[in-house]
């Protein structure tokens, strides 16, 4: 076996690796030690990954040196798991919340992460997020704040903010994400990497609550290359179980563009929050580009009252009320005043005040939303819009403000990232797609959504961009 350069494995996604282990011209372990080797290197700075299970990971690359890897789309790859929603023998789910700090080990792996092994991925830790994964920033107070690759004085976005500072900064090619409000898509902008939001349903948590967040949520990954994104989408695809509804299998239908499309463009968010200038310019651009691939650009406006941030806060404040009180109901004792954050702290203590009622009334509304937004893409295939408002925020911006007053917390944080939210409610998949590098070299994108289940549909228009304006040879200098 040969040994790569850390050069040749950080200019590799997860798909050349894995083939790479295949055909035994490399070992598991030998990836894994290039990758232990760039998180010791720059996590120092970044503060990405919050645990450590390097031991584990070893012993899970010798188990796979034994195995036959010819249907592992990922064989030997390292892979990094965020600090939420799923369970990983071995290590803990803190959830970034000091109320958690001395949770056990989890004992066995949730079903997600049993399709991750079988993929061939090798879990070697857990990444930041913001407390329960509430904020679009990634400053927990148990763990610190994690900083953009691209500028260690801004925020890499969240609540996957040590995701995807981990994959542009080069430590592993891919890694897990998940998505309640656009926390994939948000850090994925920011970071200047790839974040796809599947349809609602698609991809099993393997949660012990079953779908998280009203079904708000949605676990994938962040990665460099749509084909790592597609490939993780065909090994994770798959009812939950129990599940009521399941939507079509997106790993069906065609893997190219079979006709032109026509797409909707919109600049303003639902609540009317317009991007800085050079975000609209960049729009424009992405406009003619994809008119001289042949598809049709249509100004499109949003329906009248779609702005779904009121009725997704009190699903995911209920959901996150039930894992602090079973966390509460085995230490038989409530959290204490230093024990959560000021943002968990005011969504916990607002959502005692909350009923049964108000939590249907926010499903009632969730619904009417969902049908809003059908009608109103009854003439186009796709949406193209911003991800974000403006580039990465600074680093602190949002703690300040929630130390100061929770209205204002709240107000600034919409500003920022207010497209992302409505795609969540109507279980629509979306995704974020590194076209441009802005002012101060800060990574720009455009997010594209569709119609539940054309997942397919987004994801080969992503190739064709990927093909027309590649991005993966942009990578910040650390």
């Amino acid at each position: 076996m040969t040994e790569l350069s850390r050069d040749e494995y950080r200019g590799c996604d997860a798909t050349a690796l894995a083939a790479l282990v295949r055909q035994r011209e490399v070992s598991a372990e030998g990836l894994l030690d290039l990758a232990i080797g760039e998180i010791e290197r720059l996590d120092g700075a970044l503060n990405a990954v919050v645990e450590r299970g390097f031991d584990q990971a070893r012993a899970e690359c010798a188990r796979l040196a034994g195995r036959d890897m010819a249907g592992m789309p990922f064989a030997g790859v390292p892979f990094l798991a965020k600090d939420i929603n799923v369970d990983i023998a071995g290590l803990r789910t803190t959830h970034a919340c000091r109320f958690f700090e001395g949770v056990a080990p989890a004992v066995e792996d949730s079903a997600l992460v049993r399709c991750w092994r079988e993929a061939g991925l090798v879990v070697i830790g857990r990444t930041n997020t913001p407390e329960f994964a509430t904020e679009f920033v990634c400053e927990p107070e148990l763990y610190g704040a994690t900083l953009n690759p691209w500028d260690m004085t801004r925020t890499p976005g969240g609540s996957s903010g040590g995701a995807a500072a981990a994959v542009a900064a080069g430590m592993v090619p891919m890694a897990h994400a998940s998505d309640s409000g656009g926390s994939i898509r948000v850090p994925a902008a920011c970071c200047g990497v790839f974040g796809f939001k599947p349809s609602g349903g698609v991809i099993a948590s393997g949660s012990r609550l079953g779908p998280l967040v009203g079904g708000l949520n949605v676990d994938h990954v962040v990665s460099w290359s749509v084909r790592d994104c597609e490939g993780m989408l065909a090994a994770t695809a798959g009812p939950e179980e129990g599940a009521a509804v399941i939507w079509a299998d997106p790993r069906t239908g065609p893997s190219e563009l079979s006709r032109p499309l026509n797409i909707g463009v919109v600049a303003a968010s639902p609540a009317g929050v317009l991007p800085e200038p050079e975000i609209v310019t960049r729009l424009g651009e992405t406009r003619q580009l994809l008119e001289a691939m042949g598809h049709r650009t249509v100004d499109w406006a949003w329906p009248e009252d779609v702005d779904a941030v009121d009725c997704a806060q009190v699903i995911w404040a209920a959901e996150m009320a039930l894992v602090i009180e079973s966390r509460a109901a085995e230490l038989g004792r409530e959290p204490g005043p230093e024990e959560l954050g000021l943002v968990v702290r005011w969504a916990w203590e607002t959502v005692r005040g909350q009923s049964a009622v108000d939590v249907v009334r926010a499903r009632a509304r969730m619904v009417t939303i969902r049908r809003r937004m059908v009608q109103a893409m009854a003439g186009v295939d796709l949406l193209m819009l911003p991800v974000i408002a403006e580039p990465p925020i600074a680093s602190g911006l949002l703690a300040e403000l929630a130390c100061q007053d929770i209205g204002a917390w709240e107000a600034r944080a919409a500003r920022f990232a207010p497209y992302t939210e409505v795609f969540n409610v109507t279980g629509q998949p979306a995704m974020s797609v590194p076209m441009y590098q802005g002012a101060g070299n800060l990574p720009l994108a455009i997010q594209f959504a569709g119609p539940v289940g054309s997942d397919r549909m987004l994801l080969s228009l992503a190739r064709a961009l990927e093909e027309a304006r590649p991005w993966g040879g942009r990578r910040p200098v650390l």
